[in-house]
């Protein structure tokens, strides 16, 4: 823009010119604001998840959120759907109930087998409330150092093996 206008000072005859002058000049404008203000709101995010804006590119930066935000809508579908499969096991035992009980009534001689069936249902009921699984991020980072000390366990500097104190002791 800044060449288009010193070729208009140099040939302020040439109305192309003014006429590109005058309809874009507003808009180059407003892009570069808003190219001002996108930039400045990359930083403020960049700065809020405790990242440097001199070092983290919009091309690093933007995978890991896109990454970030598939992974929590699929921890919420996987969530859902846990949900769901309790309610229909939770279902399942009651209506097994529900038919224990009709048969019961039928024949009473089996009362103590209907409260040891009635025992093993409620024995189920908790153990699916008990069983929700909890899965933790692993990056590797813990894995890798409880790898490192199970194979070189942790020794101080200062330390002395045991079979050489003993020696010295000796």
């Amino acid at each position: 823009m800044d060449l288009t206008k010193r070729e208009y000072t140099m040939h302020e005859h040439n109305i192309v010119l003014k006429e590109f002058l005058t309809a874009n000049e507003g808009k180059l404008k407003k892009l570069q604001d808003d190219a001002r203000i996108s930039q400045d709101a990359f930083d403020e995010v960049v700065k809020y998840f405790g990242e440097n804006t001199k070092t983290t590119p919009p091309s690093v930066f933007f995978p890991v959120i896109v990454r970030f935000v598939k992974s929590y809508r699929q921890a919420g579908q996987d969530n859902e759907l846990r949900k769901k499969q309790e309610e229909a096991l939770l279902n399942k035992i009651l209506e097994q109930e529900a038919l224990l009980e009709q048969q019961d009534e039928k024949s009473p001689s089996h009362k103590t087998k209907r409260q040891q069936q009635e025992l093993i249902a409620e024995l189920r009921r908790k153990q699916v409330r008990e069983h929700r699984q909890v899965y933790e991020g692993k990056d590797g980072a813990i894995e890798d150092i409880i790898t490192d000390l199970r194979n070189q366990p942790y020794r101080r500097a200062d330390a002395v093996r045991r079979s050489v104190r003993r020696r010295f002791d000796e």
